[in-house]
């Protein structure tokens, strides 16, 4: 959807939400609260980000704690998008939203716009390769998708290629052995008799060209292809998941491919993939479902073996530990977990807890002259209202920022004095307001609800 068409949703299903107001305040805070995919920092071990369906969480400390960063400062819509993330070199957070790139200082204080080329466009996923660049796949709406590559850590962009004039994109990955090598997916919508299809795309030119493969779609009810991981030691072998609707508890397809996507097999089925992920030295994949199972391979993504068949998988991360083996880190359901965060030192056997909702303060990490330090803590109630938090487990009340006046800055940015007023909450877009959310309104998940779904499902 174009920045037009969602401005044009959005004036139209106001009207709508003035007859919603009256709905609960629980609908003004959207979906399940939980934790959709977490990015390393190749340049600092200590330092990863995760994305959640509420805020951005940082830590520096190897997740012995987090701060928060709200998704306003950051620059994206929480109740529709879940925003493509990677870190780049020297630790700016660059952000995929439906409109555009946005690009954080290192500190993560702050967020600016990317260039004027990644603008007004919706990046569809962001991609970081071994050498350090930044990959964007883009989607105008009223033109063809396109590749974008930074090497300047997200600060300007340059268009390497297009994918096919009718194929609507959904996914994107860079081989880790090969950066000339990428590989994106999505479909083609069907028109009057002509059946809806999915293709697989591949350039072994950094964008410049693209070859294709179709795959076949096994029924009405597999809607899409989602390249979702590359070998990092063979630039050939691509797990591919055949998505279908969000209500069809019927298994996915696992698809891989070891000759770089010319061809494909089915080595896994189970409902609603929302994690794979290779382990760094390509030996080891592992596989979550959205509805409960946690699978991994020992032979490259070949066969599996169930680790455990209960447990709800949210997202997957994996990188080489210290000494060389596996640090997993693995998302999953809180609400019926002690956690939302585990990682593992043996392939998956054990989960050790790093994260849970009980865990998360009113710490954004940054000072009060800075965008996130002006704009977050206002919304701390949400937070402590979205995970459930009761006064014991909630942390430290909401700070000076949001309950009295804003600091005066110097050069630096460093407080020097207490005057002016508090910053004015963001706001909701077309003039409708719940009390008690500060930018949200409780129309917005029915009315856009359905287009998400329509236009994307959870990452994987």
């Amino acid at each position: 959807m174009n920045r037009l068409s969602r401005v044009q949703t959005l004036a139209g299903t106001c009207v709508l939400g003035a007859s919603l107001l009256v709905q609960s305040r629980a609908l003004a805070h959207g979906r399940e609260a939980s934790v959709g995919q977490i990015t390393f920092d190749r340049s600092d071990p200590d330092h990863f980000v995760m994305r959640t369906t509420w805020a951005l969480l940082t830590t520096r400390d190897n997740g012995r704690s987090f701060t928060w960063t709200c998704a306003t400062a950051a620059g994206f819509d929480r109740l529709i998008e879940d925003p493509p993330l990677v870190i780049a070199e020297s630790g700016p957070l660059v952000v995929g939203t439906f409109d555009g790139i946005r690009r954080s200082d290192p500190s993560g204080c702050g967020y600016f716009d990317g260039q004027a080329s990644t603008r007004g466009s919706f990046a569809i996923d962001v991609q970081e390769d071994s050498t350090g660049a930044i990959w964007v796949a883009m989607s105008p709406g009223d033109a063809v998708n396109t590749f974008l590559r930074s090497t300047d850590g997200g600060l300007t962009f340059t268009t390497m290629g297009s994918a096919p004039a009718d194929l609507l994109l959904e996914r994107m990955r860079i081989a880790p052995s090969d950066p000339m090598r990428i590989y994106a997916s999505g479909a083609i919508p069907g028109i009057r008799s002509v059946p809806r299809r999915t293709v697989f795309i591949y350039s072994e030119d950094g964008g410049v060209t693209f070859a294709s493969t179709e795959i076949p779609l096994l029924s009405a009810e597999e809607r899409n292809a989602h390249v979702v991981a590359v070998d990092p030691t063979n630039a050939s072998r691509v797990l591919v998941r055949m998505v279908r609707r969000v209500t069809d508890m019927v298994p996915e397809r696992l698809l891989l491919s070891e000759d770089g996507g010319r061809t494909f097999r089915t080595v896994l089925e189970l409902v609603e993939m929302t994690g794979v992920v290779f382990s760094h030295d390509g030996q080891h994949v592992w596989v979550g479902s959205w509805d409960g199972g946690f699978m991994r391979s020992d032979d490259g993504g070949l066969t599996f073996i169930t680790l455990d068949a209960e447990l709800r998988v949210r997202c997957l991360a994996e990188r080489a530990a210290e000494d060389g083996t596996s640090d997993l880190l693995v998302c999953v359901d809180a609400f019926t977990q002690p956690y939302a965060v585990a990682r593992s030192f043996d392939l998956g056997q054990n989960l050790e807890r790093v994260w849970g909702f009980s865990d998360a303060v009113n710490d954004v990490g940054c000072n009060a002259c800075t965008d996130v330090g002006a704009t977050c803590p206002a919304y701390w109630p949400d937070v402590v209202f979205d995970l459930a938090l009761t006064r014991d487990d909630a942390g430290p009340p909401p700070g000076p920022i949001d309950a009295g006046p804003r600091l005066i800055c110097d050069e630096a940015g460093m407080p020097i004095d207490a005057g002016a007023t508090p910053p004015t909450p963001p706001p909701s877009g077309c003039g409708c307001h719940v009390e008690g959310s500060p930018s949200r309104s409780a129309w917005l998940p029915l009315a856009l609800g359905l287009l998400l779904m329509m236009r994307r499902r959870r990452s994987a």
